[in-house]
């Protein structure tokens, strides 16, 4: 732009000067010939009137008369007859000289009028400007009086104009140079910093201002451009700020949300949607839900409720990478207008929990019923038996007696761990907060356990690292949480076998003391396709064994439970034939009473 002003005022300025300088140079050449003309006129006029009379009858002795009027007027003096032949010249040899008639000057000068013209001289070489006058005799034209002048005087000024005019546009180029670079770098820098500041803007700079006074237009472009940037840094400051808070609103919520318009493009997504269905793309908005979810159940639910415009909840289930039960939501997306539809809003729910809760409840309600049907039929059966006091053996009553006890006291472990069970996963348990020294708890654990691991001949033992930290929690718990894993050792594992409870201190992290306890054992191990629900409730590796050892299926869900309680891990490591062993890590921190 700078290079477009410039050249277009120096060209301004060039015009001006060149069509200044032709015209002036025109209206001089116009005025000189007019003034030369006017002259040759009145010089004509007056040797018409002065020798006219006698010119034609004396043309001898008028000739040296004419001479000196010459070297006075410097002009060619021509007399010509009426009939168009020269009889007197200044210059020239009138007998060698052609018939005048048919000159236009001479022609109009017989007809009674003043006769002018300019013609080119090839004599000598410069435009001539003749005048002729009629020489008047008794009311008739007896003759022409003619002057002609060259054109020199003129020439010489037309070329010193000329001249002056090309020093003029010389001069006029470089004023118009210097003149037109200040005026293009005085109008092209505002403009140059108008752009910068602008193009700096839309990139997102709206802190930018224009330092620019005036009160010209660039001025009043400068406010405005400014005053533009303050109300649009405003603007997306608010929006920026609404949109971080709306995100942070829709990445807190537990649900996923997809909305979608009417040609099932995505218009908005949040993190928990990506993460439930998948999705590992991140410039989703804009294309088609089935190229970002490649799922044709959504797409088929999609798709009648577009048609239909009816609005109803589902479930699908996803495999990938692990199977899901969602649950869609569909809301409408609507303006003003309540017919209106836009787009639709899913929400989306992860029900799988609740389905697995659901099934592990039906699970549980069928296997309490199982496992209190079987010990009841057992107690009912014999006391019939002995009701109708058919027996009169006394052993076999006693042996009735004691399986009626052992039936009875197998169902009252099972609802005693129910009861635990239950207030463990409901949290209802009242923790009492006190010191646990491991070790004594352990060496108590196994000296209770003793008698029952000497019936099968089986080692207890114990190795406790020296300096044992403590646990702060309900000893009760604790206790109960060993008691089940070594009576589990005991009731699987051979006799002559060997369980070996362990405790060490354990430093994972700078900041954080843990203990790690070990209960390990050389019994008959756990096939691994069968570790992962080993924590279930009435989950049996082997039922019939099971049963016949007195197991609820209960003790391992307990441990697990109270292992949560205490903030703790457990995990499992076996192999058939060559044992099982729990480790459990627990921290050594102050457990805070739950309520």
């Amino acid at each position: 732009m700078q290079r477009r002003i410039f050249f277009n005022t120096v060209i301004v300025l060039l015009l001006g000067v060149i069509i200044c300088g032709v015209f002036s140079a025109r209206i001089i050449e116009k005025n000189l010939v007019s003034s030369i003309e006017e002259s040759l006129t009145a010089e004509a006029g007056l040797i018409r009137e002065l020798v006219g009379e006698s010119l034609i009858s004396n043309s001898r002795d008028i000739d040296l008369y004419i001479n000196k009027i010459k070297q006075i007027t410097y002009s060619r003096i021509t007399i010509v007859d009426i009939l168009g032949n020269v009889i007197i010249d200044t210059d020239k040899d009138h007998s060698e000289m052609d018939n005048h008639s048919g000159r236009p000057e001479i022609v109009a000068a017989l007809n009674g009028n003043v006769g002018k013209s300019i013609r080119y001289s090839n004599t000598l070489k410069v435009d001539l400007m003749y005048v002729a006058q009629p020489i008047v005799k008794t009311g008739s034209v007896t003759g022409v009086v003619r002057l002609a002048k060259p054109l020199y005087e003129i020439n010489t000024m037309l070329n010193k104009l000329y001249t002056n005019i090309l020093i003029a546009v010389i001069a006029g180029i470089l004023v118009a140079s210097v003149i037109g670079y200040r005026m293009a770098v005085n109008i092209t820098r505002p403009i140059k910093e108008i752009t910068y500041t602008a193009s700096r803007i839309a990139q997102g700079e709206f802190d930018r201002q224009i330092n620019i006074t005036g009160r010209d237009e660039i001025g009043i472009l400068a406010d405005s451009i400014n005053n533009m940037a303050f109300k649009l840094n405003e603007t997306i400051t608010s929006l920026q700020d609404k949109n971080i808070k709306l995100e942070s609103i829709m990445s807190s919520v537990v649900n996923g949300i997809i909305a979608i318009d009417n040609a099932e493009r995505v218009l908005f997504i949040n993190p928990v949607a990506e993460r439930l269905l998948n999705i590992n793309d991140r410039a989703v908005v804009g294309k088609h839900l089935l190229q970002v979810v490649r799922n044709n159940s959504i797409d088929n639910y999609l798709k009648i409720i577009l048609k239909d415009k009816k609005f109803f909840d589902t479930e699908i289930t996803t495999d990938d990478p692990d199977e899901r039960i969602l649950k869609l939501y569909a809301s409408p997306i609507r303006q003003t207008d309540e017919n209106d539809i836009e787009g639709i809003i899913i929400t989306i729910q992860d029900i799988t929990e609740l389905r697995k809760l659901e099934k592990v409840r039906t699970e549980f309600v069928a296997n309490v019923s199982h496992e209190l049907k079987t010990p009841l039929t057992s107690i009912k059966g014999f006391a019939e038996t002995l009701k109708t006091g058919d027996i009169e053996d006394k052993e076999d009553t006693i042996r009735f007696l004691n399986i009626i006890e052992d039936e009875a006291d197998r169902l009252y472990r099972l609802i005693n761990d129910i009861l635990s069970l239950s207030e463990l996963e409901q949290k209802k348990v009242k923790i009492a907060s006190c010191e646990i020294k491991v070790g004594k708890a352990i060496w108590e654990v196994l000296s209770m356990l003793k008698s029952q691991s000497e019936k099968k001949d089986i080692e207890l033992s114990m190795d406790v690292e020296e300096g044992l930290r403590t646990i702060t929690g309900d000893i009760d718990k604790f206790k109960q949480m060993l008691i089940n894993l070594v009576d589990n050792g005991i009731k699987y594992t051979p006799e002559k076998g060997k369980i070996l409870v362990e405790a060490y201190n354990l430093k994972r992290d700078a900041d954080k003391d843990e203990i790690l306890i070990k209960v390990k054992d050389n019994g008959i191990g756990i096939p691994k396709q069968h570790i992962s629900r080993l924590f279930e409730r009435f989950y049996r590796v082997d039922k019939a064994r099971s049963r016949n050892v007195g197991g609820t299926g209960l003790g391992l869900a307990i441990v697990k439970h109270i292992v949560i309680l205490f903030n703790g891990e457990i995990e499992v490591d076996s192999q058939v034939g060559k044992g099982t062993e729990f480790r459990i890590i627990l921290p050594v921190q102050k457990q805070e009473p739950q309520k």
